[in-house]
């Protein structure tokens, strides 16, 4: 294999798959990636066997073929060379030679043998969804979803199809069982009614390049009975799903709250912070208090110290007095878009719903706690 490519298009697929790459080494081949080099360009391929990602670039090829390197060692290379274009051969023994300038590098390499392939997913039934839609939808909900949790099922997005009218419904969920989050869109597209559960970690990839330039277009995306494909302009990426039954997140969702307050999502996300300041660390614990007219915000440590606010608002019924994890609270928050948030109460140890004003397609759901 011989090739030369410019620094900021390599540079560019080997900062996506750095995510990808297994760090954890349960196999010393996931943390390497595969390069493969033919008469259109390049391809680099990296894997954790839970996710899959394939894109590719434009190169001079001179010379066709593959191999597989350390992904964070060739990537730590190629961003200290000067801006200069790169050559990159594979000599006898897969020793990987990286050339730019003055600099030379040789990398251990490994057979493309070695390394495994990427699943297959049949591309029937695809649906094309806005970037900046669906990154939107996964930075409203990715934050409530479950990291390591015991039921394996929340540690992921539920996704639910639903066809309506002509379009078709996406929902999408996260929770941890602490607080939820929930948010429809109607895209124009067609699909069968379905759900799957999408692990995290994926969520998490699929959000990072989304985020590189949303208004690349659309992704296509497609589902498969143990896989989710998403697909744009030569990147392909493919994850396992979750198997299981997601929990009933529809019971969480109060319908019966009385008591509602609209206030100034900047100007309550600020109070938070500043009273959480002082929250005992294990629990993060913030009261809110709801008078009339007044919202106040207060903690208690015994070991630092206290702290109070006091918020004006439009609030004519009853009192009530309710404690949250100020971090759960926080999370909520800083996903919402809008000058204004509602919060939707009913007693002390029920749940709160927070949704932005005026929206009713995003709603979260946070669970009270004693202070």
């Amino acid at each position: 294999m011989k090739l030369k490519i410019k620094k900021d298009e390599i540079l560019k697929g080997l900062q996506r798959i750095q995510g990808v790459v297994d760090k954890k080494n349960t196999m010393p081949i996931l943390s390497n990636m595969l390069l493969v080099a033919d008469g259109k360009g390049v391809e680099i391929i990296a894997t954790d066997l839970e996710i899959g990602l394939r894109g590719r670039y434009a190169a001079d090829v001179e010379k066709p073929g593959a191999v597989t390197v350390s992904a964070k060692k060739m990537f730590e290379i190629v961003r200290e060379l000067p801006e200069e274009d790169i050559q990159i051969r594979v000599e006898e023994g897969n020793w990987v030679k990286i050339v730019s300038g003055h600099s030379q590098f040789k990398l251990v390499g490994l057979p493309k043998e070695e390394y495994p392939s990427m699943p297959d997913v049949a591309e029937e039934g695809m649906i094309t969804m806005d970037g900046e839609t669906l990154r939107e939808m996964i930075k409203k909900t990715l934050y409530a979803a479950g990291e390591n949790d015991a039921r394996y099922v929340l540690n992921g997005l539920f996704v639910q199809l639903t066809p309506e009218k002509g379009a078709l419904r996406i929902r999408m969920v996260g929770t941890d069982g602490h607080r939820l989050s929930m948010i429809d869109k109607i895209v124009d597209a067609k699909h069968k009614e379905e759900s799957v559960i999408i692990p995290k970690k994926a969520m998490m990839e699929l959000r990072r390049l989304l985020e590189e330039d949303s208004s690349q277009g659309g992704f296509q995306i497609g589902l498969s009975k143990n896989h989710a494909l998403f697909k744009r302009d030569g990147l392909v990426m493919v994850s396992k799903l979750i198997d299981g039954n997601y929990p009933n997140y529809q019971q969480v969702l109060p319908t019966q709250n009385t008591k509602k307050v609209s206030v100034s999502k900047d100007i309550f996300t600020h109070a938070v912070k500043r009273v959480s300041i002082l929250s005992k660390e294990k629990t993060n614990a913030v009261k809110l208090q709801l008078e009339k007219n007044t919202l106040l915000l207060s903690t208690n440590n015994p070991e630092v110290g206290e702290a109070n606010e006091e918020l004006s608002i439009d609030y004519k019924g009853e009192s009530i007095s309710i404690g949250f994890n100020s971090r759960y609270l926080m999370d909520v928050l800083m996903a919402m878009d809008g000058t204004n948030i509602t919060l939707e109460l009913n007693d002390s140890l029920s749940p709160c719903l927070v949704k932005e004003e005026g929206n009713d397609a995003y709603k979260c759901v946070v669970m009270p706690m004693r202070v």
